[in-house]
């Protein structure tokens, strides 16, 4: 469980920017790539992590989901998509900070309509960036480009017990 708003919110921070070490190894020459008919672009994708976490705050704000899109017009090079992922982020933190701690108690409904604790929608922003994180990776691996390592250290670099 989610005990303080502030604490979530750093934490937010330390995740988005991770996930921001993938999206600038990202090329304008992979963006429109898809892994197959139907399924997301990178460009696709990208777009995605910000709208969905204005999606988020769109339901702790006003009770109800609603999502943005993720067309081009939210950025169709590299670095207006960065732009329109920092502005995201940022509009996310400022409204749940003006939520504050109230918001952990209040009921949401979920996608499938029935209401649960905002702590619990909380925690499935956070598993979707993750989740998404884990996307990009294997579409960067697919295009020839090596992740960034998230913590800084490949898993042959660990010592061996």
């Amino acid at each position: 469980m989610i005990h303080d708003v502030e604490e979530f919110v750093a934490f937010l921070d330390g995740l988005r920017k991770r996930t921001m070490q993938y999206v600038k190894v990202v090329p304008n020459s992979i963006l429109d790539w898809q892994p197959a008919e139907n399924k997301f672009s990178t460009g696709d994708l990208l777009r995605h992590l910000g709208s969905s976490q204005v999606m988020f705050l769109h339901v702790f704000e006003h009770g109800k989901w609603s999502y943005p899109g993720h067309e081009r017009s939210k950025g169709e090079h590299i670095e207006e998509i960065v732009q329109y992922l920092e502005t995201c982020h940022m509009k996310l933190k400022e409204g749940l900070l003006a939520l504050g701690n109230e918001l952990l108690t209040t009921k949401v409904p979920t996608l499938h309509g029935y209401e649960v604790s905002s702590w619990r929608i909380m925690t499935a922003l956070m598993e979707h960036e993750i989740h998404h994180r884990g996307q990009l990776a294997t579409y960067l691996q697919m295009n020839g480009i090596e992740p960034p390592q998230i913590f800084g250290l490949r898993i042959e670099q660990v010592e061996k017990v």
